[in-house]
């Protein structure tokens, strides 16, 4: 009668091992689901601070009509940018595989401008119209690199 009883406890037990397996599977899975969805929520997390420094970017870009303009637009969005590119780095720091790479380009451009922006903005104060020429000119050139970075970025996460 003993055999009897451990006989049929073998499949009761191959169904509990069946059902772990099956249980372990699906939580690897959801595992697998919600770290997907956690790079996805970095990659829009990065995105949209990428889209913040554009448009501050593209505010101090725009205030041509004087010194005192720009010189307005660069207070204003300087720190601001600065701000943004903290966050940036942060979101960038989860990223991996593509993503990280076009975003360590697009952070690099970033910080290049505000480099840029940072000699606009003293050129600017000293009233140094050669010095505002030469810092725009370098600017320009790191915001279209920018702009080259950002349509690749989106292209690569889907935003295109």
């Amino acid at each position: 009668m003993s055999q009897l009883a451990a006989t049929p406890s073998k499949p009761s037990g191959r169904k509990r091992s069946v059902r772990a397996s099956v249980g372990l599977v699906g939580a690897g899975v959801v595992a697998l689901a919600i770290s997907a969805c956690g790079g996805v929520d970095q990659a829009n997390a990065y995105t949209d601070s990428l889209n913040a420094i554009q448009m501050k970017i593209n505010t101090v870009v725009s205030a041509t009509s004087s010194p005192e303009a720009y010189e307005t637009a660069l207070s204003q969005n300087l720190p601001a940018i600065q701000t943004d590119l903290q966050q940036l780095q942060a979101a960038q720091g989860n990223l991996s595989g593509d993503s990280q790479t076009i975003a360590q380009k697009c952070t690099t451009d970033v910080q290049q401008i505000i480099t840029g922006l940072q000699s606009l903005q003293t050129a600017v104060k000293a009233k140094n119209e050669a010095g505002v020429e030469a810092a725009r000119t370098t600017t320009n050139t790191e915001i279209d690199s920018l702009k080259s970075c950002i349509d690749e970025w989106n292209a690569n996460n889907g935003k295109g």
